[in-house]
């Protein structure tokens, strides 16, 4: 979704492929094609990614650079789903096995207003955020929102407990790692990212975690991540509304 990516970045080649091919290699071990969107924006510098969405046969919606809640809830709806899977598009090597993880505690839950995520209690490396939940709390999450931050971070007010009838469900690792970033959104992280691209041998955070401690590739996390408690937003007139 929405991130502080420099621009054309996700584009970028690394090792004959796009960031956003290799997000996508990882993301299509863990579900089907014809179960994932690519979310992106009308802006001029976005039109890459498109081209690259019909050149995969990948579905892809174009919303408002500065709404992303509705983006996700447009997108979803699109395609007819009921609940979404929300990975962020500065996440190119993101772990397959943790989106089975966070997929099946969500399943096993079997309540229809829950919220499952590794951005509540973290412990896994940023750009390693996997978040799952119904398309009509989100819905209610828009109506809800009066802050410019509630509508460029999609599960801002889940995560906050904005929603008292919505659970919120912890996914979380033995060891914590929330101190490190694998993030693309500068042309350091670039730096970083494509390095680990061309030794990591699998899609493993494990391996990656290894790989980038023996070549002095960990870099530490700096910022809040938008987590709840971040400060107050200026609250502003709300973007257009749903509409099916």
């Amino acid at each position: 979704m929405v991130s502080g990516t420099v621009p054309g970045l996700v584009a970028q080649p690394v090792g004959g492929k796009s960031y956003l091919q290799h997000q996508l290699d990882r993301v299509l071990v863990a579900v089907h094609r014809a179960n994932c969107v690519v979310v992106t924006t009308e802006l001029a510098e976005d039109r890459s990614i498109v081209a690259l969405c019909q050149d995969l046969g990948v579905p892809f919606y174009v919303g408002d650079r500065d709404d992303a809640l509705h983006n996700c809830i447009r997108a979803a709806q699109r395609q007819g789903f009921r609940s979404v899977m929300i990975l962020r598009s500065d996440s190119p090597l993101i772990d397959p096995a943790l989106m089975v993880e966070v997929i099946t505690k969500y399943l096993r839950g079997g309540e229809v207003n829950q919220y499952v995520s590794n951005r509540l209690k973290r412990t896994y490396p940023e750009g390693m955020e996997v978040e799952i939940t119904r398309v009509e709390l989100l819905s209610e999450a828009y109506l809800a929102a009066n802050q410019w931050s509630d509508f460029r971070d999609p599960t801002r007010l889940l995560r906050r407990g904005d929603l008292s009838h919505c659970r919120r469900v912890d996914v979380v690792q033995a060891v914590d790692h929330s101190q490190w970033r694998f993030c693309l959104d500068t042309l350091a992280d670039h730096q970083q990212l494509s390095t680990l691209l061309g030794l990591v041998q699998t899609h493993s955070l494990q391996e990656l975690m290894t790989v980038a401690e023996a070549h002095g590739l960990l870099v530490q996390k700096s910022g809040t991540d938008g987590e709840p408690g971040g400060g107050p937003g200026l609250v502003k007139k709300r973007p257009p509304s749903i509409g099916r």
